[in-house]
């Protein structure tokens, strides 16, 4: 008797979980080109116009007038460079880097507490041993998943972020003291957010624990192996699962 293997439910909803995501990230920065960008771009072109129609024809006007709108330009060159190095930002973060993961970390941290106007602890061992690019990278966009759900649903005042690293493992640690919620709404096929990034842990060899009660804010925990040890079931583009076992050299 042949038995029919269904395809697992997992793997088509992280599937669509890591597309979501994606494309939300896309709209989000579509939208800060268009405001941000595209308003100071805007405001150059009529300051130019400005100029181009008063030096057409007598009388010139004022240097006084002049003066003033190339001050406006530059202030709307400056706030338009300053929109394409937060998009450069986003998209690879110079810190990451620079200076690498649990520099990035603190960061990062420190730049979502300041924009969300709340409390920020940040906490780390001296000494953790470094991922490679890719993998801190993927450990990094986790953490940027991890405070967008912060600043979004906890309501939150305080977060408290640790990295611990333990024999063969990282964990990277987020506690808000925000509104929380039911347990059966982490694992509910709607939390697309969550399914994006246990796919992204699963990816690494890594896992994703959430725990959270209403009214008393949520711990999200990212634990990851230090070795380049991917899981052994990847699904592709159809949810079908292939081996691709790795192991950094």
């Amino acid at each position: 008797m042949t038995k029919t293997l269904q395809k697992p439910r997992w793997s088509t909803e992280a599937l669509k979980a890591r597309e979501q995501a994606r494309e939300e990230e896309r709209q989000r920065l579509a939208r800060e080109l268009h405001d941000d960008l595209g308003q100071a771009l805007t405001g150059v072109k009529l300051q130019l116009s400005w100029l181009e129609h008063r030096f057409a024809e007598p009388p010139l006007p004022d240097p006084a007038e002049v003066r003033q709108k190339a001050q406006l330009m530059r202030q709307l060159i400056d706030q338009a460079m300053q929109t394409v190095r937060n998009v450069i930002t986003e998209l690879r973060p110079e810190a990451l880097d620079r200076l690498g993961l649990v520099p990035a970390l603190e960061w990062q941290a420190e730049t979502f507490a300041r924009h969300a106007g709340l409390r920020c602890r940040f906490t780390a061992p001296k000494d953790v041993v470094e991922l490679d690019a890719g993998r801190a990278t993927s450990v990094f966009r986790v953490f940027q998943e991890i405070l967008t759900n912060v600043a979004r649903h906890a309501a939150a005042s305080r977060v408290d972020v640790s990295v611990q690293q333990h024999n063969a493992e990282l964990t990277l640690t987020v506690r808000d003291n925000g509104r929380g919620f039911s347990s059966d709404r982490a694992v509910s096929s709607r939390a697309f957010g969550l399914l994006g990034m246990r796919e992204r842990a699963r990816l690494l060899g890594g896992s994703i624990e959430v725990s959270s009660t209403p009214r008393r804010g949520t711990t999200v925990s990212l634990t990851v192996p230090l070795a380049n040890r991917r899981s052994a079931s990847r699904p592709d583009v159809n949810g079908n699962h292939h081996d691709q076992t790795a192991h950094r050299r």
